[in-house]
């Protein structure tokens, strides 16, 4: 199954880039309906020292390709469980979009019963205005209980789309700082 969204964004497809990269950003998205608060260090998908789950949350953190287990919670407060953030990087086949993959998946809460995690967040220019940016953004899944979370990731893909479309004309300030 699958969730999926596609539409255009008030800002250049380098500032959707950053700001798609950016830990602070990706949070902002979610918030004030759920938290997602890293619980372990970042480990990066090259050799190197990790990053302290602390410091995943700092002003100015970018995703890089790793991972990281997180822990949601509802309204700030109400625990959903935890799930890793598993981060890598593609571009289209023809070049002309940048690709956020997360192929994590729960590792406890209601969507531990979810299987076959795959979020791929792109970014591209608008073909109808190459000064705006055509956010796609799909997350497949699988499993048992796949069709009794189908609603629920919908509705919180129209909460995030609603989110992206919000804070994407302000990109173009916050994220070059």
């Amino acid at each position: 199954m699958y969730v999926q969204l596609r539409f255009p964004i008030e800002c250049s497809p380098e500032e959707a880039w950053r700001a798609l990269r950016s830990v602070a950003v990706v949070r902002e998205i979610y918030a004030p309906l759920l938290d997602v608060r890293p619980v372990s260090p970042f480990i990066p998908a090259e050799p190197g020292a990790s990053l302290a789950a602390e410091d995943v949350l700092a002003p100015g953190t970018m995703w890089e390709p790793g991972e990281v287990e997180c822990e949601i919670r509802l309204l700030g407060v109400i625990p959903l469980g935890r799930q890793i953030i598993r981060v890598n990087f593609e571009r289209s086949r023809d070049g002309s979009a940048d690709i956020f993959v997360d192929t994590g998946g729960a590792t406890a809460g209601p969507l531990k019963f979810l299987r076959g995690w795959r979020h791929r967040m792109a970014v591209a220019p608008d073909p109808a205005d190459p000064t705006r940016t055509l956010w796609r953004d799909r997350v497949e899944f699988h499993g048992p209980a796949a069709p009794v979370f189908w609603f629920l990731l919908w509705s919180l893909w129209q909460v995030r789309g609603a989110s992206i479309r919000r804070l994407a004309p302000g990109w173009s300030e916050s994220v070059r700082s």
